[in-house]
């Protein structure tokens, strides 16, 4: 049988071949779908850290993702990471900056993904294992001051519930994919004037505040001192924090990573790092450098009790 293809038949072969490679191109371009997440295997010893610009949480150079351990910041939770990362010599760490809905989908996607600020819900341990790292402060309401004194709000507390019925035409706005702990959750979903939004970092929804685009939100109050410590010197605050009568225990932090088997070899590694940091004197204090004296001497009793029994306990994967 002669080798040489008839002109037309070589043409075809030639379309054939190359809309088969495009074929292939395309497909593996597409997203993973989500029932087959447990099938991609991301490099075992690979590990993405997904940081938030959130300051003085992370502090991230010019809202940069760093490109190493030893350029993560001197924040609560990247100083905290670079402690826990550098007794993990045996994995490479990437860092990312991702938004809470882009995350999940990088996840799905089969991006081997982990977190050093979660929150656990029952949901989320659907999709990924939790480990407990460290504790955190209570959340606050956020307002503008001359609304909150023109309220009559004072520094001793607000109760939510009452707020929503003197004052039922509020608005408030949250961050989207936030977990704001079992007590205040379930007071924001119940009300028709508190939305959630996506925002690239929390000082997005402080200046929204400060421009009167809503009424108040909720944040850490030392994410707030932070923000204002940034505007011009010798101004007045024109946001004030006030603690939540309704909001219970502090939630801790948990450090997470998907739930497979690639995340299930990560989080025995990073529970056993966790619990060496623990142990250290220093990790109790790293978030007094932003807090008032006042507010360091009432929190350290509780970082302090925290640390110690995770130092001191087993394994704690979830």
């Amino acid at each position: 049988m002669s080798v040489f293809l008839h002109p037309r038949r070589r043409a075809r072969r030639l379309i054939a071949a190359l809309l088969g490679a495009l074929t292939g191109l395309f497909a593996s371009a597409l997203p993973v779908p989500a029932h087959a997440q447990d099938h991609v295997v991301p490099p075992a010893r690979v590990i993405t850290w997904n940081l938030v610009d959130w300051p003085p949480f992370y502090l991230l150079e010019a809202g940069q993702a760093p490109a190493s351990v030893e350029e993560l910041g001197e924040g609560v939770i990247d100083a905290f990471l670079r402690r826990v990362l550098q007794r993990l010599p045996q994995y490479e760490h990437r860092f990312v900056v991702l938004s809470g809905p882009r995350a999940e989908l990088e996840r799905k996607a089969g991006l081997g993904l982990c977190s050093a600020s979660s929150m656990r819900t029952p949901e989320r341990l659907q999709e990924r294992y939790f480990t407990p790292a460290m504790p955190t402060v209570q959340q606050h309401l956020v307002m503008q001051r001359a609304r909150a004194a023109s309220l009559g709000l004072g520094a001793a507390g607000v109760s939510l519930r009452k707020l929503y019925r003197q004052e039922p035409a509020l608005q408030g706005l949250v961050m989207s994919k936030r977990h704001y702990g079992p007590e205040l959750e379930p007071l924001l979903l119940q009300s028709p004037n508190v939305r959630a939004i996506v925002a690239p970092k929390a000082g997005n929804l402080l200046n929204m505040l400060e421009a009167g685009r809503m009424d108040f939100s909720l944040e850490y109050p030392m994410v707030l001192a932070h923000h204002l410590s940034q505007q011009r010197p010798g101004r007045e605050a024109p946001l004030v924090s006030l603690p939540i009568v309704e909001a219970g225990e502090p939630p801790v932090g948990y450090f997470s990573c998907n739930r497979n088997a690639w995340g299930r070899a990560v989080m025995v590694d990073l529970d056993k790092a966790l619990r060496e940091v623990a142990a250290q004197p220093e990790v109790a204090r790293l978030y007094e450098r932003w807090l008032t004296p006042s507010e360091a001497a009432r929190e350290r009793p509780r970082m302090e009790r925290f640390f110690a029994a995770r130092a001191r306990g087993g394994v704690k994967i979830e």
